[in-house]
């Protein structure tokens, strides 16, 4: 338990000094913010599975709760770049941001590991590991952009986008909980299915969302601070 102490230290530390003499500033939704609840997401996973290695039992569910996060922002992203610029470039940079990286890291690991083959590489690079397989979510996130991409494509109206895009998830949800659930981790993928759209969702409806907030925000100061006037009179 000491050393999963230890490690959560060093984990949550090192994030926390990325932050430190940053010049860029943090708004809502922006860039910065996604990539920072990203990172934290990535972490929260690697802090999860390195308790399940060390015998800590109970903070596995955290991981999916990470995936849930990483999955929201790289919806929320896409659909901010599809707004601005289309779908120009967008399997280029998922070449370069996503899969290269991917590739070049498994290879490394293989090999650091000494069990590198052939068969073990290809489904790698096709990302077809095992539901169980660590490397799932390579696949998975595959998918998404591929059901992203092709409904944009297809579908004009932004309206139906949505409604094509979630129904094409539930159906998604449906079959991998119906003929892909596996006994060892059920529903692994299927759980996670409604969090890559949701992220869409949110990216369309930011700007109404952020006055929503703003809005509440100063009901609220307006709220503390009258019943603070009201106190300090009473007094």
């Amino acid at each position: 338990m000491k050393y999963f102490a230890f490690l959560t230290f060093l984990i949550f530390t090192c994030y926390l000094l990325g932050f430190v003499k940053k010049p860029e500033k943090y708004q809502w939704m922006d860039r910065n913010y996604t990539t920072a609840i990203k990172g934290f997401s990535i972490l929260t996973v690697v802090w999860a599975h390195s308790g399940a290695m060390l015998s800590v039992e109970g903070i596995q569910f955290i991981a999916g709760i990470g995936v849930a996060l990483f999955l929201m922002c790289s919806g929320y992203g896409l659909e901010i770049s599809h707004e601005k610029k289309g779908l120009v470039g967008f399997w280029k940079k998922r070449l370069l941001g996503v899969c290269l990286p991917f590739w070049a890291v498994e290879l490394i690991g293989l090999f650091a590991t000494g069990t590198f083959s052939i068969k073990s590489y290809l489904l790698d690079f096709c990302f077809l590991k095992p539901a169980t397989g660590y490397g799932w979510f390579m696949g998975y996130i595959v998918i998404c952009y591929l059901i992203f991409y092709t409904v944009k494509k297809l579908v004009k109206d932004s309206r139906t986008q949505t409604l094509v895009l979630f129904g094409v998830f539930a159906i998604w949800f449906v079959l991998e909980s119906v003929f892909f659930a596996n006994p060892d981790m059920p529903f692994l993928r299927a759980r996670q299915t409604l969090s890559f759209p949701a992220g869409v969702l949110l990216a369309m409806n930011k700007d109404k969302i952020e006055q929503t907030l703003t809005k509440t925000k100063n009901i609220l100061i307006l709220t503390v601070g009258g019943v603070q006037c009201a106190f300090s009179s009473w007094q």
